[in-house]
């Protein structure tokens, strides 16, 4: 019989390098669903509560709390335990008065940080004009504004949960300071010396000096 669509099932030896679990210590774990970010960028939620921020002991324990609309991501309830979480998400469970934003390590694995924040860091991915000359951006979680500001492909915005307006703006420029997200030097921190533009067969890159040492990785790789 032919296979049709994705398997929805995914053995802990193919999970994606930014999640951070014993590799042979079971054989499962959730797959993140189809949604705001890719599977190999993102944890299941089930997985966070469970097994990054200890507030559930199972995967029962933490579907309850899930399905219960007890666990806000991004100022938004999320019923679905395999809602995927990825880097700048922010978890908020009211019930405990308890706020983790989503980080990398210094090896480029998803964690979770306590802080009580009520915004998020969000990277411009895309920009179109609309009817009327109208700007449209879209954020690195799927959402999409419309605004007249110039906001660029590859800069962050700080934006409030509560509001969902833009309160700050990082632009990806020499100077700023980045963490990278992807590749050989994902979760070092730095700043950009120098920004390479892309060519039709070549993408574009960025030069980043950290603790007195250079090196160059993909500018979709950083974020600001």
């Amino acid at each position: 019989m032919a296979k049709h669509g994705a398997s929805l099932a995914l053995k802990r030896l193919n999970a994606a390098r930014k999640v951070s679990i014993p590799k042979k210590d079971k054989v499962w774990i959730v797959k993140p669903c189809a949604g705001s970010h890719e599977a190999k960028e993102s944890v299941a939620l089930s997985f966070l509560l469970r097994n990054l921020l200890g507030v559930a002991s199972n995967a029962r324990e933490a579907g309850v709390l899930i399905k219960g609309g007890k666990v806000l991501v991004d100022g938004r309830k999320i019923k679905n335990p395999k809602f995927p979480v990825s880097y700048m998400d922010v978890v908020h469970i009211p019930d405990v008065g308890m706020t983790y934003y989503i980080d990398l390590d210094s090896k480029g694995r998803l964690i979770a940080k306590r802080d009580e924040r009520g915004y998020k860091l969000s990277r411009v991915e895309g920009k179109r004009t609309i009817r009327g000359g109208k700007t449209q951006f879209t954020l690195d979680d799927g959402r999409t504004f419309i605004s007249g500001e110039g906001y660029k492909v590859g800069d962050t915005l700080k934006v409030s949960l509560s509001k969902f307006k833009v309160e700050a703006h990082y632009p990806l420029e020499v100077g700023a300071e980045c963490v990278v997200l992807d590749g050989g030097h994902a979760g070092e921190h730095g700043r950009i010396v120098s920004i390479v533009p892309g060519t039709p067969s070549a993408r574009s890159k960025v030069r980043i000096e950290s603790g007195g040492e250079g090196y160059t990785t993909f500018m979709n790789y950083v974020f600001v």
